[in-house]
């Protein structure tokens, strides 16, 4: 039985036409990365070596299994991007989508709330709703820096909260370097309990770490299944030839496709599950290949209901367009004969809602080939803890593969420091006055204002 199948079809010019992969192309590229696979495997980037090692997983257990017997009823978790990204996407795909409504719903699991933005709003609405169970409530801290001012600001205000709570030391958890950074120093000051992110893992590879594996133990997720997931994919990418293998395929479809002039990457799951896996891609994809004047812009979309708002744009609009399709529902629900006296329902009657969605996916399909969008589709047989630990490395092993295509370093993230740069100086950070003096000499325009 196939886990993950990928179906590059209606990319290639016998579906698309002139727009499409010529076979010949994506062969060349293959064996491009097939060259550079060999090589690659011989010294691996840290997160490659994730899959074949249990990091932390000692402590982790040990940790989770404490603040799990204390009774927790509240899990919030702060952290921005690919420290809060991946467990997002886990508990999206795993959990209960009405987790936080009911016991019921959560199954002896505590409400989580994931705090990835600094909005007051939010954050004062949660602190509305835990400040009266605050023995109750464990606090993650995630940062791989220790330094992110997002992150630090919002620990600053949590912290403050839980003073005085029971065993406040042992509810606050703080990810991140294992030797240098602020959540390190005060960790080491306070007492709070440190996992760590590998060496040389960045946040948007690091779900499959302590930043992702932790919060996923907290709510009693099976962690062991995830890396085994993730394990089998690493041996298909590693062992695979270049026509069998889904990474280097895909990534070579993505990469002609944008050398086409399909430079938006929309990926739009049939799957609510899944929806919240095309936000972690959309960072591993802009913040990995967005350098030097190249890169293509990732897309989030959700069937069916884009359908109903983006599907015009994707058919009738520009050429400019690859659409990725997930699949993954098994679950089912049948129409009930409701109406009998309704001709125009007969089509409805005795079928299953699953079976509404395949139709209306395969019709996407069908429609974006003939109006010559190129679009694939990667079907996961069931969305589980196994399967979502291969998703995750297959894509960031695609991502690793475009890197070397484009030619750029998928590992760093220049524009990213920049802003950060920038908003420590508007906060009056020490050492950064050059910046607040380039600032300065940028007065405000009023005449390129407008108000209402």
């Amino acid at each position: 039985m196939s886990i993950i199948t990928l179906d590059i079809a209606n990319t290639l010019v016998a579906a698309i036409g002139q727009g499409g992969v010529d076979r010949r192309e994506l062969s060349f590229v293959s064996e491009t990365l097939a060259d550079y696979n060999r090589s690659l495997w011989d010294s691996p980037y840290p997160f490659m070596n994730l899959p074949f090692g249990r990091f932390q997983f000692t402590e982790m257990h040990t940790l989770a299994h404490s603040i799990n017997t204390g009774g927790i009823r509240n899990l919030v978790l702060l952290g921005i991007g690919g420290s809060s990204l991946g467990t997002e996407t886990i508990y999206h795909a795993l959990l209960n989508p009405f987790h936080n409504l009911s016991e019921d719903a959560r199954d002896n699991r505590p409400r989580y709330f994931i705090l990835d933005n600094i909005d007051p709003h939010t954050i004062n609405r949660v602190m509305d709703l835990i400040g009266r169970d605050k023995d109750h409530t464990v606090l993650v801290v995630i940062s791989k820096s220790g330094e992110t001012p997002e992150t630090i600001s919002q620990f600053m205000i949590f912290n403050e909260l839980l003073k005085g709570s029971a065993s406040m030391q042992d509810r606050i958890v703080l990810i991140t370097d294992k030797d240098k950074g602020i959540l390190k120093e005060i960790a080491g000051k306070e007492g709070y309990p440190v996992l760590s992110v590998p060496d040389g893992v960045g946040g948007r590879f690091s779900v499959l770490t302590p930043v992702g594996l932790f919060p996923s133990l907290l709510m009693g997720l099976d962690i062991d299944a995830l890396m085994s997931g993730a394990r089998d994919m690493a041996l298909h990418i590693r062992e695979k030839s270049s026509t069998m293998n889904m990474a280097m395929i895909l990534a070579g479809v993505l990469y002609l496709m944008d050398k086409k002039g399909k430079h938006l990457h929309i990926m739009m799951p049939y799957c609510e599950r899944l929806s919240a896996f095309a936000d972690w891609f959309r960072q591993l994809e802009a913040e990995s290949l967005g350098k030097g004047g190249c890169g293509p812009t990732p897309v989030k979309a959700l069937g069916v209901t884009d359908q109903h708002s983006q599907l015009q744009l994707y058919i009738d609009g520009p050429k400019d367009k690859l659409v990725m399709l997930l699949y993954g529902g098994t679950e089912t629900r049948p129409i009930p004969a409701s109406f009998p006296y309704l001709e125009d329902l007969e089509y409805l009657q005795g079928k299953d809602l699953q079976d509404l969605f395949q139709a209306e996916l395969a019709g996407t399909t069908l429609s974006l080939a003939e109006a010559n969008t190129p679009n694939l589709t990667i079907n996961i047989e069931e969305v589980s803890c196994y399967s979502l630990g291969a998703l995750f490395f297959l894509f960031e092993m695609v991502v690793t593969y475009l890197g070397r295509l484009y030619n750029v370093n998928p590992f760093d993230q220049p524009g990213v420091e920049l802003g950060k740069v920038y908003t420590k100086a508007i906060m009056g950070k020490k050492g950064f006055e050059s910046e607040q003096a380039k600032m300065s000499a940028r007065p405000p325009e009023p005449e390129n204002t407008i108000s209402f």
